[in-house]
């Protein structure tokens, strides 16, 4: 079959079985999960068996210090990830290479500041994230080894988003494998061949990072979108802040991990030695319980990453019982992927323990009680991972961020500081199943009060959309006598781009001008078109559709996705810049209507834009939307004021004008005082005098 007759049969993520898709889909996303959670779960393994637990507890001190480092690698590499892409969207090739030049510079200037300073404050640190009088000599090594790999690390992570963002995830997967593969390698030769315990560990850790930092630095020269000058690399200091802002959401979702390790260790060490089992060995057992969860986390991630574009595309096209079928699925999945794990963890908890090292009674006493009690409800947090991101795939963000947040920082660090001194050090470990259950029951109540509504917007399609005109629409006669080369308005070409406020009928009205001026109307089926045509179909295209880049995934999750945590980014600019061609090539068919998406300033400089925006009042937009969606003032309220704020940030993002301020339109109309047909006539005789001023012009 060529590839016409596929796009004629429409998008595969609307019409193969789900099933199918599905595997496709997340298959290959677990993979790349599974092998970056294992490269930081090597040490702990042959650390345990070759140390002791000693050296475990030593690497849980260690793991925040690391997600710091993790924090500002991956600030810069995805903000300036971010930014090449913005540039080259907008064909401003300079300031994109000028941006992933401060972004590389700035990595690596990091690594190395933040390496000095672990260097000079390496013990207040270990303290400061719970170690012991006993663990401390172990972190103190092992650190101080780590810490001079920091750099590399740093390479690593931030470059790691920039080598996806050119497009090239395949080169960085290699990377990402020779590290872990050396790692893997090195750990016994040193840790039991050479008996350099934590020491072996550490060296083996940073010349894995070394090999993954030089292979991203061979990259360099082989960038497919931008050539790095010296020019560039002496302007780049201009575009640092731009870059440091569109990063910052990488850096608070690490950051959330810091804290979160930062009490739990602090509690585990103060409580635990007022207990029999001392401060040493509740820190060890939870930092092997916690490396063993990411294992789980990762996969549930990849599931439901992978059913992201299923539910993004679906729900973009109507098709809701695939978006249904599909999240029941995951569901189902991951709650079976959950259960085996917890029959594994509550029938052989010394197995799993024993893989990190054989201990002492005492301390397999309180590591089998830690994987029992601490995971004791992990069946149920599949439903909470997978529930997040369907939330992001079907556009609401304020769910999402709740879901996300919730057992982390929401339920977890309130539980820990009520139950540990109720329940002392045991505390800690009944800290996990509660914030489980809380964030469980959170999530069947968000699901249960917004089900209805988000399939109740609009009714739903009999089949997937197929865009007739999307290609190149046949020129048309209409009442206007418009003319048969081009679509042409009162003699001219000009594009009509409406921006709006939610509810207040942009789209309603778009359809009115297409109609009135027989010219076509281009909104959600830019978004197919942009797939067909870039060969994306894999990507979220629904699911980012006028979003902002800091709406994301679960990182914050699982410290093992934090290599990955931009990868919704990256699809994001991947997107964008796929889009942007298909508004460009819509609007070189002459006049026609388009729908948000930034198209403005998309076409700035390219075509004849009339830009409106409409707006309406917001008690109005309240009271139209609770009729029509047959929910509450709260929940209307809240999705106008979310839906907003992410069409205003996702405009707002490159700097071409401020979504929504008078100065940035050739024409705003109030909604709430005019009549559709009304503002109808204003456009025509605003579009007439603009063509007037465009041909005198």
């Amino acid at each position: 079959m060529n590839t016409e007759d596929k796009k004629s049969q429409g998008n595969i993520l609307g019409t193969e079985a789900v099933g199918t898709l599905l595997a496709k889909f997340s298959i290959p996303g677990i993979a790349a999960l599974v092998v970056n959670a294992l490269y930081n779960i090597v040490d702990q393994i042959f650390i345990g068996q070759g140390v002791g637990y000693l050296g475990n507890g030593a690497t849980n001190v260690i793991f925040p210090l690391s997600t710091f480092a993790m924090a500002f690698a991956l600030m810069i590499g995805d903000g300036a990830a971010s930014y090449m892409s913005l540039m080259l969207g907008k064909k401003q090739e300079r300031k994109a290479a000028q941006g992933t030049a401060a972004g590389m510079l700035g990595i690596v200037a990091a690594g190395i500041i933040i390496a000095a300073l672990y260097l000079a404050f390496l013990t207040p640190l270990c303290r400061l994230f719970g170690a012991t009088d006993a663990i401390l000599p172990y972190a103190l090594q092992y650190g101080g080894i780590t810490a001079i790999g920091i750099p590399f690390c740093a390479v690593c992570a931030g470059y790691a988003s920039i080598i996806r963002a050119d497009g090239s995830p395949k080169y960085n997967m290699l990377g990402l494998l020779v590290g872990c593969v050396l790692n893997l390698i090195l750990d016994p030769v040193f840790i039991f061949i050479c008996g350099w315990g934590v020491a072996g560990a550490a060296f083996a850790t940073i010349i894995g990072q070394i090999a993954n930092a030089a292979i991203n630095f061979a990259y360099i020269p082989r960038m497919k979108s931008v050539r790095i000058t010296r020019e560039d690399i002496k302007q780049c200091g201009k575009s640092l802040s731009a870059v440091l802002k569109l990063g910052v959401s990488s850096f608070i979702s690490q950051m959330v991990l810091v804290v979160v390790m930062a009490v739990q260790n602090n509690i585990l060490r103060d409580y635990g030695a007022a207990s029999k089992y001392g401060a040493d060995i509740p820190i060890s057992a939870l930092g092997v319980t916690m490396k063993v969860f990411n294992i789980l986390l990762v996969i549930i991630i990849g599931l439901a990453s992978g059913a992201q574009p299923i539910w993004g595309y679906n729900y973009g096209a109507r098709l809701y019982k695939r978006v249904q079928k599909t999240f029941a699925l995951v569901i189902i999945i991951s709650s079976a992927v959950m259960l085996f794990a917890f029959a594994i963890f509550q029938l052989f908890p010394l197995v799993i323990i024993s893989i990190f090292g054989s201990e002492d009674d005492l301390y397999n006493e309180f590591a089998i009680k830690t994987l029992r009690i601490f995971l004791l409800l992990v069946p149920v947090g599949g439903v909470q991972l997978a529930s997040g991101i369907f939330f992001q795939a079907v556009g609401r963000p304020v769910q999402a961020s709740l879901i996300s947040l919730s057992k982390q920082i929401i339920f977890m660090i309130p539980a820990l500081l009520i139950l540990s001194p109720l329940l002392g050090v045991e505390g800690v470990l009944w800290a996990g199943p509660a914030s489980d259950a809380l964030a469980f029951l959170m999530t069947l109540i968000l699901l249960k009060l917004s089900w209805k509504s988000i399939f109740a917007s609009e009714p739903e399609a009999a089949q997937p959309p197929v865009s007739a005109q999307m290609s190149s629409p046949a020129p048309r006669e209409g009442a206007t006598g418009l003319a048969k080369e081009k679509y042409l308005i009162y003699g001219k070409s000009v594009v009509i781009t409406i921006d709006r406020n939610y509810g207040a009928g942009g789209r309603t009205l778009g359809r009115k001008l297409a109609e009135q001026f027989d010219i076509p109307y281009y909104d959600s089926d830019i978004i197919k078109e942009a797939a067909d045509e870039s060969g994306l179909n894999a990507m979220f295209l629904a699911f980012i559709d006028e979003k902002p880049r800091h709406i994301r995934g679960m990182t914050n999750a699982a410290p093992s996705y934090s290599a990955d945590s931009s990868a919704f980014s990256e699809v994001q600019r991947a997107a964008e810049q796929a889009q942007s061609a298909v508004i460009e090539k819509l609007a070189a068919n002459g006049s026609c209507v388009i729908v948000g998406r930034r198209a403005d300033q998309v076409l700035a400089g390219k075509a004849a834009v009339f830009r409106i925006f409409v707006a309406m009042p917001l008690e109005k937009r309240i009271e139209k939307i609770r009729r029509s969606e047959n929910v509450s003032r709260g929940q209307a309220e809240r999705r106008i004021k979310a839906t907003d704020k992410a069409r205003e940030d996702y405009y707002n993002l490159s700097g071409g004008g401020k979504w929504g301020s008078a100065e940035n339109y050739d024409l705003c109309l109030d909604a709430g005082a005019f009549s559709q047909d009304e503002m109808v006539k204003v456009i025509m005789l605003a579009l007439r005098e603009y063509q007037a001023e465009e041909l005198r012009a």
